[in-house]
């Protein structure tokens, strides 16, 4: 019975996720890289909360997803496989170094990889050291992702995850590349940790402020 309503969460999930963002105007804005930023190996990190535009405009993609082993992990990660992800279940708590093995090998083989570092569980918008530990393994670039929103509904969970509402805006764009040596110590790496952290808070505040603007533009980046 347990299946079979993953495998209907599934279905439905995958389905209504592009029923609502054909609805929505998404603007997909590599800054400070290339162009074929989704095609290109690297980690790529957005909050928790911003899980749905990213979701959609990876879609049918090799990305590779890390995914928490808990029973709303397995909802998304059925999501997530009917979009044409690759799912990797695991996550700080559970099944973690198990997944960080499979992650570490999908990289080294060319695979992208996307993860929401301050999931599964929070707190919200702090960066878990997973996240620079992956990078300084696998020597590939982490890249900040950020989701910005004109109107949005915000649910009552840990993350306030949110839904963007039909007919609105969304602007998802990329940062730097972050590149994490593969010979620092625990002190160096924390260093790295805030800094993705603080570029991923700025950004997203910058996300936020540009995606409301009535007249926004791509120069509104410059």
């Amino acid at each position: 019975m347990k299946k079979l309503k993953f495998l209907i969460v599934g279905i439905l999930g995958s389905w209504l996720i592009k029923l609502l963002a054909a609805t929505i105007r998404i603007y997909d804005y590599p800054i400070g890289f290339n162009k074929k930023a989704k095609d290109t190996p690297a980690i790529y990190t957005f909050w928790h909360c911003m899980l749905l535009i990213p979701t959609y405009v990876g879609m049918n993609s090799k990305i590779q997803v890390l995914i928490s082993q808990h029973t709303d992990g397995e909802y998304i990660a059925q999501v997530l496989s009917r979009l044409g992800f690759g799912v990797i279940r695991g996550s700080t708590t559970r099944g973690g170094a198990r997944a960080l093995k499979a992650l570490v090998d999908k990289a080294r083989e060319g695979y992208p990889i996307a993860i929401t570092p301050d999931g599964p569980r929070g707190p919200r918008f702090i960066v878990q050291s997973g996240t620079i530990y992956l990078g300084k393994k696998t020597q590939v670039p982490i890249i900040p992702v950020a989701v910005g929103f004109s109107s949005y509904w915000e649910l009552p969970s840990w993350d306030r995850f949110r839904i963007p509402k039909p007919f609105s805006r969304a602007l998802m764009f990329y940062g730097d590349p972050i590149q994490i040596p593969s010979n620092i110590n625990e002190e160096e790496m924390e260093r790295y940790r805030l800094l993705l952290e603080q570029t991923m808070k700025e950004m997203t505040e910058k996300a936020d402020i540009l995606a409301r603007q009535k007249d926004f533009t791509f120069n509104s980046f410059k």
